[in-house]
């Protein structure tokens, strides 16, 4: 995966009950930015709270000119993704 192809606004996907055929994945943000290369920081657009959120760049399962695809579940995302800015970005 490349991380220059991560560009600001592509949408974001968890994997949905589907598995990883796609046509099930959930929209779940959109990008900002990514940050040390080593976090991607969500708009606070879409989200229920209105606040930022990131995750690390490794739950990134591949990246398209379309889309953001996520190797967890809505779940798993909803669950693990950060409400503050990491350390060191």
């Amino acid at each position: 995966m490349n991380v220059s192809q991560i560009k600001e606004h592509l949408p974001v996907y968890a994997e949905g009950p589907g598995g990883l055929s796609g046509a099930s994945d959930t929209h779940i943000a959109n990008i900002d930015s990514v940050e040390g290369g080593k976090y991607i920081k969500l708009t606070k657009n879409n989200a229920p709270d209105g606040q930022h959120h990131w995750f690390p760049i490794d739950w990134v399962r591949a990246v398209d000119e379309r889309a953001v695809y996520l190797k967890k579940t809505v779940d798993e995302v909803i669950k693990e993704l950060l409400n503050e800015e990491p350390a060191g970005v």
